[in-house]
């Protein structure tokens, strides 16, 4: 009775977490479970400083010419589902940019949030930042790279970040 008693209690908590990013549309039915909801993103905060050192490349494909890798201790897993990070993305010439972006598994999109600018060491926020269909052939292949082998559990994000970066793959 214990075990009965404690499965329903565990899959009641789980439900209400997975529901916990979506909102209803009108508020005065935030208790009723059938109510239509809507994905919400939690507010982000910019992050204090630039890429630390801590830095995992990963393996895009072997038609780029740019080295890619993620900021270790950048890396976190929003309660809206979205896994945040910052990239650094280097030439062959050595110059180097850092985006703070955010994926979403659920849907397949990326989101770019801002543009670290070195020489006067702060983020500048994306003023056109919105959620884009992340396209495996495109410009933003190394979010497919990212979704594909580190990120995502088909439409689930990963919930351990040592698992994300451990499948990072150089």
């Amino acid at each position: 009775m214990k075990k009965i008693l404690f499965g329903l209690c565990f899959m009641q908590c789980l439900s209400s977490l997975a529901l916990a990013q979506y909102k209803t549309l009108d508020p005065n039915d935030a208790n009723d479970p059938d109510a239509p909801r809507v994905w919400s993103e939690v507010d982000i905060e910019l992050p204090k400083e630039g890429p630390s050192n801590d830095l995992r490349p990963f393996y895009v494909s072997n038609t780029t010419t740019l080295s890619f890798a993620i900021d270790a201790k950048s890396l976190s897993i929003g309660q809206d589902d979205v896994i945040r990070y910052i990239v650094v993305i280097t030439s062959p010439s050595g110059a180097q940019q850092a985006t703070y972006e955010g994926i979403r598994c659920e849907k397949y999109e990326s989101r770019h949030y801002a543009t670290y600018q070195i020489s006067e060491k702060k983020w500048v926020r994306n003023p056109y930042s919105k959620w884009e269909i992340i396209h495996g052939g495109s410009r933003n292949r190394y979010h497919a790279a990212l979704v594909q082998d580190a990120f995502c559990d088909f439409k689930n994000p990963r919930r351990n970040r040592e698992e994300i970066l451990r499948l990072l793959k150089p």
